[in-house]
């Protein structure tokens, strides 16, 4: 694998967390909880300065009204201080930095090492983690990564990471999108008994929230809000960018189990098929 190296991303010094594994945490065993712990932590702890207050401390990069950059700061602050927070990130430099905050064992190295870069992109995360030959990037990353081999749909759970890749092109020149998962739950979305449609909570940076922010107060999308989106059902509402929490609907196939594609929100009409936009799936582990 050819080793590139990525522009640096800008972190507080918390970025290093000390991490004394315990025994029901050895090597091997599968533990994304402090991953959702450290993105949740800073979603919410920048949640208090509300919309447009929170647009000047966490939005991404290239989205309406910010230049884009190819650095990233994103700095995990003092609890109770919403300003000492800060996410300047894409989506991938947003997990790169959640995954050194959580990890002692994510380091520039571990990334150079196992990707070939210090802050992938979408597209180079997807491809590490599609990589399964021998000597590939996913054995040099077997110690803390693992892909489940079944990759259903069904099996996805708090932690596990979900990695698209864009072969279709996308405005903004995205090569992808990265979520983490922090819940899942069968939705029936087109009747069809040949599948089987999920409602799955992820926590992200998007240049636009999950789900179209519209002000009619039978939107559907008022159930599976997108913390980026300012107003109520009913009121003017705005969309925002930067990190935050939303719902994306993965389509599988029902005997198998395996993705068939996914919809970017619960009222949003395109449909993404894994031909277009192939997803893994993976899991942390010590």
């Amino acid at each position: 694998m050819k080793k590139l190296m990525a522009p640096l991303f800008t972190v507080s010094a918390a970025l290093v967390l000390t991490v004394v594994p315990t025994t029901a945490q050895a090597a091997g065993t599968e533990d994304g909880a402090a991953l959702v712990t450290a993105e949740n932590e800073i979603i919410d702890q920048l949640a208090p300065l509300g919309w447009p207050g929170q647009d000047s401390e966490n939005f991404y990069p290239g989205a309406a009204g910010h230049a884009d950059a190819d650095a990233a700061s994103v700095v995990w602050g003092t609890r109770g201080d919403a300003r000492s927070y800060q996410v300047e990130a894409k989506c991938a430099q947003f997990l790169t930095a959640s995954l050194k905050h959580a990890y002692t064992w994510a380091t520039d190295s571990w990334f150079t090492d196992g990707i070939g870069f210090r802050s992938p992109s979408s597209e180079q995360y997807y491809d590490a983690f599609t990589d399964t030959g021998a000597g590939g990037a996913l054995e040099d990353m077997s110690d803390h990564i693992t892909r489940p081999s079944a990759q259903r749909v069904q099996d996805l759970h708090a932690g596990s990471v979900i990695a698209v890749k864009y072969l279709d092109g996308s405005e903004g020149g995205a090569t992808g999108h990265m979520m983490t998962v922090e819940s899942i739950a069968p939705f029936e979305r087109d009747g069809d008994r040949a599948t089987q449609e999920y409602a799955v909570t992820v926590a992200d940076s998007t240049s636009n929230p999950h789900g179209v922010a519209l002000s009619s107060k039978t939107s559907p999308h008022w159930a599976f809000r997108d913390t980026r989106v300012e107003g109520s059902p009913g009121a003017t509402t705005k969309e925002w960018s930067g990190a935050g929490r939303g719902t994306v609907f993965i389509q599988a196939d029902a005997t198998t189990g395996k993705p068939t594609g996914y919809w970017w929100g619960r009222n949003e009409a395109a449909f993404n098929t894994v031909a277009n936009r192939p997803m893994v799936f993976v899991d942390i582990t010590r």
